[in-house]
């Protein structure tokens, strides 16, 4: 999957958890190929008549059954090693 649809999809898979600000993908700079990892900056607050889902930790890839993870300031605990809420796993 090249770049743009990467982008493409993390926009399409994280609205419905707010609006987003900005979204981007960490990329090896020669190459410009994807290292596994990039970010979204979000307003997660509902505006007033926007009904907006609860984040949560896998967010699904645009409504399939595949998804990746995600973290975020002061979010529930959960383990490193099965990705579980609840527990941590040093």
């Amino acid at each position: 999957m090249d770049i743009p649809d990467l982008l493409h999809g993390m926009h399409q898979s994280l609205q419905p958890f707010g609006h987003i600000l900005d979204v981007g993908l960490c990329c090896e700079p020669k190459t410009q190929s994807y290292m596994g990892t990039g970010y979204a900056i979000m307003d997660i607050d509902p505006q007033q008549g926007q009904d907006i889902n609860p984040l949560t930790h896998l967010i699904p890839w645009m409504n399939t059954s595949d998804g990746f993870h995600a973290m975020w300031n002061d979010m529930p605990t959960w383990c490193r090693y099965c990705h579980e809420h609840g527990h941590d796993r040093n």
